[in-house]
């Protein structure tokens, strides 16, 4: 009987874990912290100077599951993001704002990383202590 009772509890938890596994979640402790922008990617070189003046000037910063970002222009108010996607080196989350998926890509020891704008364009941030 206690190893009908051990199975049955073996078997309830992995298919909860295989129900969230897909499953969107708020937070990641990659992007936790304060980024500094370091340069700009994907820009016509006539664009690479005010490109990387505006990467340099940029910063995000996250906690739990909030995002805010200033750029040169200002500070945006914090939003609330959702994990869509995240693995080793990818995380790919949305915004209560907007709704559009913003990815990033984090080195080995997620002290760097890159937030793709488009097809084209990214920034390289630096995890500031």
């Amino acid at each position: 009987m206690r190893k009908l009772v051990l199975a049955a509890t073996l078997v309830a938890s992995l298919l909860a874990l295989a129900a969230t596994a897909g499953c969107k979640h708020p937070g990641s402790q990659k992007l936790e912290g304060r980024w500094k922008g370091q340069k700009a990617e994907g820009v016509p070189d006539t664009a690479l100077v005010s490109a990387n003046a505006f990467a340099t000037n940029t910063e995000i910063i996250a906690q739990g599951n909030q995002i805010a970002i200033q750029t040169p222009a200002g500070r945006n108010p914090a939003a609330t993001y959702t994990v869509d996607k995240e693995d080793a080196t990818t995380l790919v989350i949305h915004t209560d704002r907007d709704g559009s998926a913003e990815t990033f890509t984090f080195n080995e020891k997620a002290d760097m990383m890159v937030w793709k704008i488009d097809a084209q364009r990214s920034i390289t941030f630096k995890k500031v202590p």
